[in-house]
């Protein structure tokens, strides 16, 4: 089977279970931009993958979600919204990748909701996030894996930790999706053990990775692999957010798709 997860980072740690030898891995593992994950998945180039949230909640009729794992976390150091002004001079135009529709989505809400602006994001094709700085735009959303390591303007905000601050949740930034009716149990289970395992391991994994000390604060603190009680209300505030930001025709469905006996445990619990 081939498992396509992003090329950041963080996606890393979600499958470091697999990666260390702590869980058996029955997965090719494939790295890809975000949107290209989904592009493999929807081609039938892999059997599942690591979508970000928004997709996977606009394609929730084809797909299945994977249970209890996912790519969460509090603060986002891959997802910042950089301009000069501060907090009192909020920009007018915003320049980002138009490809990071998810990131987009996200600063666009937080700026409503938490400053009661509506700047105007001006998409860019084949700019990296350095170059987007560069444009005649006011503000630039910066999203992808060497976003942490790079040199900005005065002044900067973290996306996840806006969407925290705002929703009181953590972000719900990845999950793994099959198509629909394709998650077996092989699948299901490799997934949620290796997240559990990656959680285990955490310390191991953090002092293997060569970075700087806010990035090793960030996989020791904010980063979880677990879809918890706190990341399922994220996940539902996100979804309304979607409706009411004309992203989707209504509020889509959480397809995730269970094992017989997770879901009569779900029903004892409920009962």
């Amino acid at each position: 089977m081939d498992l396509a997860i992003w090329d950041y980072p963080p996606a890393e740690f979600l499958v470091s279970g697999f990666t260390s030898g702590a869980v058996e891995n029955p997965f090719r593992i494939r790295r890809y931009r975000p949107e290209v994950c989904a592009a493999r998945l929807v081609e039938d180039d892999v059997d599942v993958a690591l979508l970000p949230t928004m997709l996977a909640l606009q394609g929730s009729d084809a797909f299945d979600v994977i249970p209890s794992v996912g790519l969460v976390s509090w603060r986002y150091p891959y997802a910042r919204l950089v301009w000069s002004g501060g907090l009192h001079d909020f920009p007018e135009t915003i320049a980002y990748d138009r490809r990071v529709a998810q990131e987009r989505t996200v600063a666009r809400i937080v700026l409503h909701e938490h400053y009661q602006v509506d700047p105007t994001f001006v998409p860019y094709d084949d700019v990296p996030p350095a170059g987007l700085l560069a444009t005649d735009e006011d503000a630039a959303l910066m999203v992808g894996p060497n976003v942490p390591s790079l040199q900005t303007e005065p002044f900067e905000i973290d996306i996840g930790q806006e969407w925290y601050e705002l929703a009181n949740y953590p972000m719900v930034w990845g999950l793994f999706v099959t198509k629909r009716d394709r998650a077996t149990e092989e699948v299901i289970e490799p997934l949620i053990d290796s997240g559990k395992a990656a959680e285990e391991n955490r310390e191991v994994w953090v002092q293997a990775q060569e970075t700087t000390k806010t990035l090793n604060d960030f996989y020791r603190e904010d980063l979880r692999t677990a879809l918890d009680k706190l990341a399922i209300a994220s996940l539902t505030e996100f979804r309304k957010y979607l409706f009411y930001y004309d992203v989707t025709e209504d509020v889509p469905d959480l397809p995730f798709v269970f094992l017989d006996d997770e879901e009569e445990e779900e029903e004892e619990e409920d009962a």
